[in-house]
This record gives structure tokens, C-alpha cells and sequence, in this order.
């Protein structure tokens, strides 16, 4: 191909290879692009969930991502002689646990409850006394899944001797099993206005879609900077 002075003649395998290049960054971008798209949507949609009335546990919806974030307010009674310690926790400087508790809804239903963050003691082996209201009283929160694992630094639980016990990581499963009964499938982040709260530690859910559109400008920038690449590399001036 000739313009003017100047005679553009790729050859079959750059050719071949920038356009395999090209596809792959230029679908990279875009999936960037949706899943940015996809996160924006989720945030909004967990932030409208926030400011909904609170309903019952019986009211909520089927599938579990449907209910996460949702408010709910429900009768309950705390097992109060049963609770947990989730370790490694930071809060404003200080190191120590956020504190699950069991709630009996009715009969056959009892849900985790994270009752916020309590500091650790001045040594490890000196656990927190806690304890928590009796008889059936009204509670309110926001329904999340279980803490997602991290870094674990110890098996799970290492000593049920003595309660409150100590967590590495939070699995409904395994804490139905040493408590004798069901656990819902989500946990509960209690209101910090209510009577059995500690500290109020509950994350900021933010999704960072601004990081996704960063990835697909970069992609997009790529994909630009390997055209331009692939046109002057190939294209060459006619001495006349």
C-alpha cells in the first residue's frame, strides 16, 4: 500500500501476531470495562438495600446474594453461654476480636451474630469476659455473609475447654457442629445502638470499580501504543 511518499508492506506473521495481540488487549479492556459497569451497579444496589425498612428473617428473599446487606429485625434470645472470638482483628489502633454470639430466632432457627470489636486482653491467654442480655428482646442489623479467611495462622479451633473460644476464621459448618445445632447461612452485624453491642466495626464495602476503568485505559492505551508500533515499524519512505 502506497501513500504518497511512503510504502506500507506488513509481513503475513506481524501481521498475524499484532492482530492476536490486538484481540486479546482489546477484550481484556472491555471485560475491564463490564466488570467495572457490574461493581457500580452492586454498590448502588447495596447502598439502596441499606436505607430499606428492616423486615423479619421469614420476609427475606431465597438466593443468599440477594440478601446480603439487608436490614432485619426479629425477636431473639442470645445463647449467651456460647460465644466466639474472631482473632487478628485491628479497630483504630488496637488489636483484638470481633465477638459472634448465637441468637435463637424460634425453635429451629438460630442465626450468628457479630456483636462488634473488644480489645485484647494484656496477654493472649487473658480472654475478655463476655456476656450478654437475657430473655427474648427485640434485634436489629444488617445481614452479611460470613468473614471471608485470610491469612490463617493457626488451626481454627484449637481449645473449646473454656468459652468464650478463639476463631481464625469464621465457618457456620464447623461452628454448628461444635455448638449441636443449625446456624443460618449468613451472619448478622449487629446495630450499634443495641444493648448487647461493642464497638461498631463494620467495613466499608467498596467494590473500587475506579481500579477496573484504570485496567481498561491501560489496556486501551496498549492496544494503541502496538498499532502505531506495527504501522511504523512496517511502513517505509520511497527514495525516489
Amino acid at each position: 500500500m502506497r501513500i504518497a511518499s511512503y510504502h506500507f508492506n506488513p509481513g503475513a506473521f506481524s501481521t498475524f501476531v499484532t492482530i492476536a495481540l490486538l484481540y486479546i488487549m482489546m477484550s481484556l479492556a472491555f471485560w475491564q470495562m463490564d466488570r467495572a459497569d457490574f461493581k457500580d451497579t452492586l454498590q448502588q444496589n447495596i447502598i439502596e438495600r441499606k436505607k430499606l425498612s428492616p423486615v423479619g428473617i421469614e420476609e427475606l428473599p431465597a438466593p443468599i446474594e440477594s440478601r446480603r446487606y439487608l436490614p432485619v429485625n426479629f425477636m431473639g434470645e442470645f445463647d449467651a453461654q456460647h460465644s466466639f472470638l474472631l482473632d487478628n482483628i485491628t479497630f483504630e489502633g488496637s488489636v483484638g476480636y470481633h465477638v459472634f454470639t448465637p441468637v435463637k430466632i424460634d425453635g429451629s432457627k438460630t442465626i450468628l451474630v457479630n456483636r462488634g470489636f473488644v480489645s485484647q486482653g494484656k496477654t493472649r491467654d487473658q480472654l475478655p469476659e463476655i456476656d450478654a442480655p437475657d430473655g427474648k428482646i427485640t434485634i436489629s442489623g444488617l445481614l452479611d455473609f460470613s468473614p471471608s479467611r485470610t491469612l490463617l495462622l493457626a488451626e481454627n479451633v484449637q481449645e473449646t475447654s473454656r468459652w468464650p473460644v478463639v476463631l481464625q476464621y469464621v465457618d457456620l459448618n464447623e461452628i454448628s457442629q461444635l455448638l449441636g445445632y443449625e446456624l443460618y447461612d449468613m451472619v448478622l452485624w449487629l446495630d450499634p445502638d443495641e444493648t448487647a453491642s461493642f464497638e461498631y466495626d463494620l467495613p466499608v464495602f467498596n467494590l473500587n470499580a475506579a481500579k477496573n476503568n484504570g485496567y481498561a485505559f491501560q489496556w486501551f492505551a496498549m492496544s494503541l501504543a502496538l498499532s502505531i508500533i506495527y504501522i511504523v515499524v512496517n511502513t517505509k519512505r520511497t527514495i525516489k
